[in-house]
């Protein structure tokens, strides 16, 4: 079961001004670009090509594919189509096979994982890697040896070693250029674990993360700094970790604060789901809008827990610009 949020990310726009003219410019502010697991595609026929992904996310996407694994539908009757004089389908058996094969049901082809998340359209073609890539293979009179063939092709070798190095971080190049020892990412746990206890905390009470002025210079810079500053003032091993730490990597920053919530938001969700199963349920939702033009939607789920027999309420609310 996929995990969903209720998160959505909406972009502004900004008008500015130019001096000695009378003209103005309405420029759209860039937001960012956020990959979720809901993204995923099972069927590998209908998947975009890696290189179309924003390149921000580009390596969440192939981290999330290679960890779900090839598309290996084991209970399916497979098509039957009439090639070279005999009726000829897919062979299930091929998978036991070819770890790295995926079935596209849609297109009654085969794929190759590796190749799709690693194929490089700058490089010269060899056996099959746009077909297994890309295209999808379906010609089933000659499969087994054009399968074999394209497990020992140069591209789809260099694509399986270039998935294990990108899974296996530690033997990346960026991790041998600059190597962390043990003490540095404890501290880094230590930072992530204070930093995720503020927003647990801050989510249970419904409060705003950020201030209005999150300067040094300011003396309030919002609930989840201010919050920061309160835990390693009490904890000398935090105010250790965040001191004497990477300073690249405080983990305060907005961009930070937004992947922890929507990190919680997810767990929730999945616990949600998870607690929904099959039984029916209902929703209501609600939504106002303030002086500021900014409307805030209610969502709340009502279902009965079969444990308790008593009904179960939960409520969500999410800020439209």
């Amino acid at each position: 079961m996929s995990k969903r949020t209720l998160h959505a990310y909406y972009s502004g726009s900004s008008s500015a001004s130019t001096l000695g003219t009378q003209q103005s410019t309405n420029q759209p502010i860039r937001r960012r670009v956020e990959f979720s697991q809901s993204d995923l595609v099972g069927d590998p026929g209908n998947r975009i090509p890696i290189e179309n992904y924003p390149h921000e996310i580009r390596d969440q996407v192939r981290r999330a594919y290679a960890l779900r694994g090839p598309t290996q539908p084991r209970n399916l009757t497979f098509v039957r189509k009439w090639q070279s004089g005999q009726w000829r389908s897919f062979v299930q058996s091929w998978f036991d096979e070819f770890d790295w094969l995926e079935y596209s049901e849609s297109k009654d082809a085969a794929y190759c994982l590796y190749c799709y998340l690693f194929f490089d359209p700058g490089k010269p073609e060899k056996f099959g890697s746009t077909v297994f890539a890309r295209d999808g293979y379906n010609n089933w009179k000659k499969a087994k040896d054009n399968l074999h063939q394209h497990s020992t092709c140069k591209t789809h070798t260099n694509a399986v070693l270039k998935c294990g190095d990108f899974m296996n971080q530690r033997t990346n190049v960026a991790r041998r250029i600059y190597v962390i020892n043990k003490e540095e990412e404890k501290k880094y746990e230590i930072r992530l674990n204070s930093s995720l206890d503020v927003a647990r905390f801050l989510i249970m009470q419904g409060e705003a993360f950020r201030g209005h002025d999150e300067s040094s210079t300011s003396y309030n810079r919002g609930f989840y700094r201010e919050m920061v500053d309160w835990y390693k003032d009490k904890v000398e091993i935090v105010k250790d970790a965040y001191d004497k730490g990477a300073k690249n990597c405080s983990m305060i920053s907005h961009h930070i604060q937004k992947d922890l919530t929507k990190a919680c938001a997810e767990e929730v969700m999945s616990v949600i789901m998870d607690e929904i199963g099959d039984k029916k349920f209902s929703v209501l939702i609600d939504e106002s809008r303030d002086v500021s033009v900014k409307e805030q939607m209610a969502v709340i789920l009502r279902l009965v827990d079969k444990m308790t027999t008593l009904f179960f309420s939960s409520t969500f609310i999410c800020t439209l610009y």
